[in-house]
């Protein structure tokens, strides 16, 4: 089968090496939901380094952990494959489908396994915000690493450090126009709604460090009251929300 997908960065690459060196050989128990998945796929599980193709490693990985005898074990059996597929440019957007890593306390595993994992998510999201088109969006990446982090913060830290306006901050400005409006209405759970919510959060960062890329931001910081009546007068005397808008 040919590999038709994206070629990794240098650092991506890097990245994703020390992962597969990190977890080569794993592997886990055979046993698990007969309803979801045949005898002959949960074998695969105790084969180590065996490649699976990406439906099945994506329905493994998404399965609630009740699925399998040791959930911990399958989600390192699956890692190396899972995130080279997600920084391949074929993945989407984790959609409704909250992973396997996200549902695992992965921060206290062995050091070891706990770096190689926070360096990839740190590398893949430094790298999508540096380019002015990222494959597959800021948005999927956003969603993936948030549920895999149950954190939003390490993702607003490299954020604060951007630099003007460079690609990580026209990222930022597309992305607040995006969802502005649904943390104006205190709602950021359609950004993933199986993670902790974000929205307190978000909503304290961008008046901090967004405020300048669109006017609806410090809104944000104002009661819901008072934030809807300042957003209706806005709307009532054509404010531009950026300096792009024409509206």
């Amino acid at each position: 089968m040919t590999d038709k997908r994206a070629p990794l960065s240098p650092p991506l690459a890097a990245a994703l090496r020390r992962v597969e060196q990190v977890f080569r050989g794993m592997t886990a128990s055979s046993r698990g939901c007969l309803h979801c998945f045949g005898a002959g796929e949960l074998a695969l599980l105790a084969a180590p380094g065996t490649r699976l193709d990406d439906d099945l490693l994506i329905r493994f990985f998404h399965k609630v952990p009740d699925h399998f005898e040791d959930h911990p074990a399958v989600v390192r059996r699956l890692l190396p494959q899972f995130l080279a597929y997600a920084a391949s440019g074929e993945f989407t957007g984790a959609g409704f489908a909250p992973t396997g890593l996200g549902r695992t306390a992965w921060q206290e595993w062995p050091r070891e396994q706990a770096e190689a994992i926070d360096a990839f998510l740190s590398v893949w999201w430094a790298e999508t915000l540096a380019v002015p088109g990222p494959v597959p969006g800021v948005q999927a990446v956003f969603e993936l690493c948030h549920d895999m982090r149950r954190s939003v913060t390490p993702l607003l830290d490299h954020w604060a450090g951007r630099d003007a306006g460079g690609a990580a901050e026209r990222h930022l400005a597309t992305w607040v126009g995006q969802w502005n409006e649904d943390l104006l209405r205190d709602d950021a759970s359609s950004l993933s709604w199986w993670a902790p919510d974000p929205t307190e959060e978000l909503q304290t960062w961008l008046v901090r460090h967004a405020a300048h890329l669109d006017r609806r931001v410090p809104l944000l910081a104002l009661p819901p009251e008072a934030r809807w009546v300042a957003y209706a007068e806005m709307v009532a005397e054509g404010v531009p929300f950026t300096a792009a808008d024409t509206s």
